[in-house]
């Protein structure tokens, strides 16, 4: 197999991994119906996936740098399958917990194992690649958040999903990472300062980008169902199609500048939405998809920087503890925004204001380094 037949089969996996994140704008208020529970209880959910998925990541990216991708990603892709099946099959919200984070532990494993396919193959187009593949990710939810609303029932589409992604099983059983790699151990990576500079800046970056994929529901309630279904659609969509874009931007014109590109867009995204809810006005959908173009960039951009300060020898590890700061931004987008939000409209809009400042003020620590 050649190294465009793993990236493909990335891009694919990504589209399955997308529905634990993009489709949970679709998932949510089906969740709130058919458990009789209300949305801050469901949303404990999605902090469970952001929580559990990553550490996992962490654990599967130092096994697949030495034992490389074929079993774990195997494993992996099963183990997000038969979340969504159970799922489905959930006679309670408790339940659900279980088998919700049972898929979110395939999908941290399959989301590392899936990028790194890009990182290690793709040296010289490191941005592009990992772009393309991550696009994956985005494009998903697009795909199946129309089927999951017009089903009108999480249990039937999640069954279905879940069926289908099956598929991948076998085909990361031909899996395989390139030999002959050179890069830092993750054990000197946590050594540097800069790494945990360039851990904050990605960690404070993403949190636009889980509010909008968490808190949909809550931001957008006052939506007519046409724009609430359409802003489901193209969130998911303005995020695939934003990765592969900025990373070949970055290819061209250095890491850092593409993400200090992305990270004015991110905050003209966050300043729109904010006045699209306060105006209670359409200026909403425009903020969410500069959002979503921006900020599903994120950890393409920052991997894609990590692979080229420290190489692509143990850029699975690397980039999976990287990762981890999605556990902080996606509790603080998910539980608290949505928390915060109901308490008082303002105090959540005026975190997410807050949050994107402190990472551009960061990000300028980092240009210094």
């Amino acid at each position: 197999m050649n190294r465009r037949f793993f990236l493909a089969l990335g891009f694919v996996a990504m589209l399955f991994n997308s529905v634990y994140q993009y489709s949970w704008n679709a998932f949510a208020p089906l969740l709130v119906r058919g458990f009789k529970e209300p949305t801050y209880a469901v949303e404990v959910a999605f902090a469970l996936f952001v929580v559990v998925s990553t550490s996992f990541q962490v654990v599967a990216g130092r096994i697949a740098d030495t034992t490389g991708p074929r079993v774990l990603g195997s494993l992996g892709t099963l183990a997000l399958s038969l979340g969504l099946i159970l799922s489905s099959l959930s006679p309670n919200l408790f339940a659900f917990y279980l088998t919700w984070t049972l898929g979110s532990v395939g999908e941290g494993v399959m989301y590392g194992i899936s990028l790194n396919l890009a990182i290690k193959w793709y040296r010289e187009r490191r941005g592009l690649a990992s772009g393309l593949v991550t696009m994956g990710f985005g494009l998903g939810g697009a795909l199946a958040n129309p089927f999951i609303l017009s089903l009108d029932n999480f249990r039937t589409s999640m069954l279905i999903i879940g069926l289908i992604s099956l598929i991948l099983t076998p085909l990361f059983l031909m899996t395989r990472y390139p030999t002959g790699l050179e890069g830092a151990p993750p054990g000197e990576t946590v050594k540097e300062k800069k790494f945990w500079l360039i851990y904050a800046c990605f960690t404070l970056a993403s949190l636009p980008l889980l509010v909008a994929s968490s808190s949909l529901d809550v931001l957008g309630n006052y939506l007519s169902n046409l724009e609430y279904t359409l802003i489901t659609v193209y969130f998911p969509v303005a995020s695939g199609i934003g990765r592969p874009l900025l990373g070949y931007i970055a290819d061209r014109i250095g890491r850092m500048r593409g993400i200090d590109l992305m990270m004015l867009g991110m905050v003209g995204g966050v300043l729109i939405t904010v006045m699209g809810n306060l105006e209670r006005s359409s200026l909403l959908l425009l903020g969410i998809l500069l959002v979503g173009i921006m900020g599903g960039s994120t950890f393409p951009m920052f991997s894609a920087l990590v692979g080229d300060v420290y190489g692509s020898k143990y850029s699975t590890a690397n980039t999976s503890i990287l990762y981890t700061g999605k556990i902080l931004s996606g509790v603080l987008g998910s539980v608290v925004f949505s928390s915060l939000f109901q308490v008082n409209d303002l105090a959540g809009l005026i975190f997410l204001l807050l949050s994107t400042i402190a990472s551009i003020s960061l990000l300028e620590v980092l240009h210094r380094v």
